[in-house]
């Protein structure tokens, strides 16, 4: 006979609440897709042809497995990969892969159960306690100094190349945002860090201080993000601040998944009718269609071009393998898929990190890719010595990253690896002042 506790009665019920919440989001996708999407932006691939019963049974299943080891609250850095992984990649791409194609496509099983096996270590890590890693002692003095000397090293250099403007409209920054492509690697190099690590880095050095010096330096940060929009025009700084906010408030407030999925399906549909209400797609376009099922309709098109069509693998003969490997494509995979499928010269197809997993090694470097992100966010947490919330807050920007960027790219270009830097270098005094004063 098997009783039930009241303890494992509220973890069941926990449980059943976060699963109907994600069947209500994959609701909400399913509804925005065929209202809204499908309609507007059909000429990028985004098709619909009704599900068969089959079809529909297999996206249940699909959705379910995975959705079991989504963590109930927000309190690390796995957790976070996670839910981005889950919610913006894995469930869009079953989704878009599904709607694109007419009737059954039994080719399709392979992406959904490679994602499947992705998904399952990622769960693993989002669960399990950070080991510790030794913290260098550096003290505040000597913190503060490096990093003011950095921030002002690389923003004067931007400045010096771009020169100090007013930033551009966000309805309209793709002149500008197209001429700082333009301007070298180095430049996208600097613009990368600048917006991914430094302003975060001071942000987060503003929340773990007291007053007065917490609003100075989130004021300094808000300063820093405008400033490398006017440069580049890149949307998603603007969006930066808004996420480390509200991953601080959230994980302070112990707010559950299941009430930030109910935020996010609100946020969406209010969205669909202020477009509805304007007569244009701007929320659409960036909330929904951009975040979420791009990244999907992308992971359709790698998985399409590179293992159902069987076209050579790029093995990373356009980067750190060009020794090794000859590039058969001449070109990198976001630009090779944009040509084949946006018909585009110019155009960059730029993916998540599954995606260019199968660009690059097929379908074994779906899971083998997923391991190895897995395992480095769980070391960025062991690092920032048992504190969660730092490593949470200071890597936030470059994993989020990995919705529509490759691992490596976004290891160097994209700063993780200096974000990793940032939380094992953090003075301990800030740490502690943080724990002792709460709110402070």
């Amino acid at each position: 006979m098997i009783f039930t506790t009241p303890e494992r009665s509220v973890r069941t019920t926990r449980r059943l609440r976060l699963l109907a919440w994600t069947y209500a989001y994959a609701a909400t996708l399913y509804g925005v897709y065929v209202w809204a999407v499908e309609p507007t932006f059909s000429y990028q691939g985004f098709l619909y042809y009704p599900p068969t019963a089959l079809e529909h049974l297999l996206l249940l299943l699909f959705a379910t497995i995975p959705a079991l080891l989504v963590p109930q609250r927000l309190s690390n850095l796995s957790n976070y990969f996670y839910l981005l992984t889950y919610y913006l990649i894995y469930l869009p791409t079953i989704f878009v892969a599904t709607f694109r194609y007419p009737g059954f496509r039994p080719e399709l099983l392979g992406l959904y159960v490679l994602l499947l096996v992705a998904m399952l270590p990622l769960g693993v890590f989002a669960h399990i306690p950070a080991t510790n890693v030794p913290r260098p002692r550096l003290g505040r003095l000597s913190w503060n100094t490096g990093l003011l000397a950095f921030v002002l090293l690389v923003y004067a250099a931007l400045v010096a190349k771009f020169g100090l403007r007013p930033p551009p409209s966000p309805l309209d920054p793709y002149d500008v945002r197209l001429a700082a492509r333009e301007l070298g690697a180095l430049t996208g190099y600097l613009l990368r860090i600048a917006s991914n690590v430094l302003a975060p880095t001071v942000m987060v050095w503003g929340l773990f201080s007291r007053p007065p010096r917490r609003l100075l330096l989130i004021g300094a940060s808000l300063v820093l993000f405008v400033l490398v929009y006017s440069f580049d025009g890149t949307k998603s700084t603007l969006f930066s601040p808004i996420l480390i906010a509200t991953l601080w408030y959230v994980y302070r407030r112990r707010i559950s998944t299941s009430g930030l999925l109910a935020l996010g399906i609100v946020l969406i549909w209010l969205g669909v009718l202020a477009d509805a209400a304007l007569g244009k797609f701007v929320f659409t376009s960036i909330g929904i269609r951009r975040l979420a099922l791009m990244p999907g309709l992308l992971t359709t098109y790698y998985y399409e071009y590179f293992i159902i069509m069987d076209n050579p693998l790029f093995l990373f003969s356009h980067s750190f393998f060009s020794s090794f490997f000859q590039n058969s494509y001449s070109t990198t995979p976001a630009f090779q898929i944009a040509y084949i499928y946006f018909n585009s010269e110019i155009m960059s197809a730029n993916a998540n990190f599954l995606a260019d997993a199968i660009a690059n090694l097929g379908s074994v470097g779906v899971p083998l890719l997923a391991m190895l992100a897995g395992s480095y966010i769980y070391l960025v947490r062991a690092l920032a010595g048992g504190r969660e919330d730092l490593a949470l807050l200071a890597a936030s920007i470059p994993v989020f990253s990995l919705t529509n960027t490759s691992f490596f790219t976004t290891f160097l270009t994209h700063g993780l690896f200096l974000a990793t830097i940032v939380v094992w270098f953090f003075p301990r005094t800030y740490l502690q002042l943080r724990q002792h004063h709460g709110d402070l």
